[in-house]
């Protein structure tokens, strides 16, 4: 009969196989195999231990297959990483043309001043990392791990005995370094484990706050720059990675004046599906550096001297609701809301070039749209209302097609339109 296998003795016994064969077996081998099926499957308590095994080969396959991509020896930036090993090895300068060449793969391009600028910044140096008062000055600076506002920017840990040092960046500083104060990060690669072995006390920090307005995430530049020196021998992988792929540096939503923060987050997603904020307002308000329902403003520039405002998401998504409708009260209904004349071609509006304005009917709902077979003129509060009418009356109007006559000032079937 067949002797039944603990997990432990499957995983001896496979084992055996690999060093009497010296040759890689891979998790497709060891599944066909039928001398392995035949060995295994004899019982049903073998067969469990079958599948716990197979299940543990599978995971570690995907993990190796994650880590050839961190390390760049397969993947989409495979050719970032190459150039990055061949610039090192080639001891020469870093210049912006190199970083913008490595960092292709995640669209971030400089220039030389930005490059500069961004060497010269100021940083923040702390020498006994493993007392209460140097943790409590690097919370003073860059923040809490819960603080709603996160700095983004670059840290180096230098051992102070070998002179070894590793280089990070983070878009949330506070967060990232708590987990290496605390020793909470899971000790892999190089650096961390040299760090939990050899304790704070044996390492300086230096933290580099990147709070400027680009519109990238010019810590990832930073990083890249220190990854092609040399020195920086705790370091792994030589690109800096952006797994989200996302290079824009975090948003936030304040009162006008920006002195009270209601929130932040790095993806635009997050505003338009927490707070039910349409994507093509949020962009227009982002973009022109105007006020969201006339109080409210965002922008990637963060206020640091700001009073976090303490609300939950629900309850700020519902004090935006109820701003919402108080702003709708007295604005036009559509969102195109600029107010609309349409007169006929044989009423002269014009009077030493000033437009003079009648006592219009005005058209809100689209009820009163039989005033226009009394009078030769009417009053839209919005390009929607107009086309609206147009389109009750008979005709194929569109807004994108009224708004060409309006700027163009042609007749559209048989009326002049014109902002007011």
């Amino acid at each position: 009969g067949c002797i039944n296998h603990l997990d432990f003795d499957v995983l001896m016994s496979f084992t055996y196989l690999i060093f009497k064969n010296k040759k890689p077996i891979s998790y497709n081998c060891l599944i066909n195999s039928t001398n392995v099926y035949n060995f295994i499957y004899a019982s049903s308590q073998n067969r469990a231990a079958f599948s716990n095994l197979a299940a543990k080969f599978a995971t570690l396959a995907i993990e190796e297959e994650k880590w050839k991509v961190i390390l760049g020896r397969t993947g989409p930036i495979q050719f970032a990483h190459k150039l990055a090993n061949e610039h090192i090895k080639s001891k020469k300068p870093v210049t912006f043309t190199v970083v913008n060449k490595v960092l292709a793969y995640c669209n971030i391009s400089i220039t030389e001043e930005i490059l500069n600028s961004l060497i010269n910044a100021p940083s923040i140096n702390i020498k006994k990392l493993d007392t209460k008062e140097s943790q409590k000055f690097i919370k003073d600076n860059i923040g809490r791990r819960t603080s709603k506002i996160q700095i983004p920017g670059v840290y180096i840990f230098k051992n102070n005995i070998t002179g070894e040092k590793y280089v990070d960046s983070s878009s949330h500083l506070a967060l990232r370094l708590q987990g290496y104060l605390n020793y909470s990060s899971k000790p892999t690669g190089k650096f961390l484990p040299k760090l939990f072995k050899d304790k704070l006390s044996n390492f300086t920090l230096e933290i580099i706050p990147l709070v400027n307005n680009y519109n990238f995430r010019s810590e990832i530049v930073l990083e890249q720059y220190y990854l092609l020196d040399p020195s920086f021998n705790l370091n792994t992988v030589k690109v800096a990675n952006n797994p989200s792929g996302s290079n824009a540096r975090p948003l936030y939503l304040y009162n006008r004046d920006k002195t009270v923060l209601y929130y932040s987050s790095t993806q635009q997603t997050d505003f338009i599906k927490n707070l039910n904020i349409s994507h093509f307002t949020f962009s227009k308000h982002l973009k022109k550096g105007t006020y969201y329902l006339n109080k409210y403003l965002f922008t990637r520039e963060s206020e640091l001297n700001a009073k976090v405002k303490d609300i939950s998401i629900i309850n700020l998504a519902l004090q935006l609701e109820k701003d919402r409708k108080l702003f709708n009260k007295n604005k036009p209904i559509n969102s195109l809301s600029k107010s609309v004349l349409m007169c006929s071609e044989a009423v002269n509006m014009q009077q030493d070039n000033k437009l003079v304005l009648p006592k219009l009917p005005v058209v809100r709902s689209g009820k009163e749209s039989n005033f226009i077979k009394k009078r030769p003129e009417m009053l839209f509060f919005s390009i929607g209302k107009c086309v609206e009418y147009l389109r009750s009356n008979g005709h194929t109007a569109t807004h994108t097609t009224l708004i060409k006559y309006i700027d163009t000032g042609k007749s559209y079937y048989g009326y002049i339109f014109k902002y007011v």
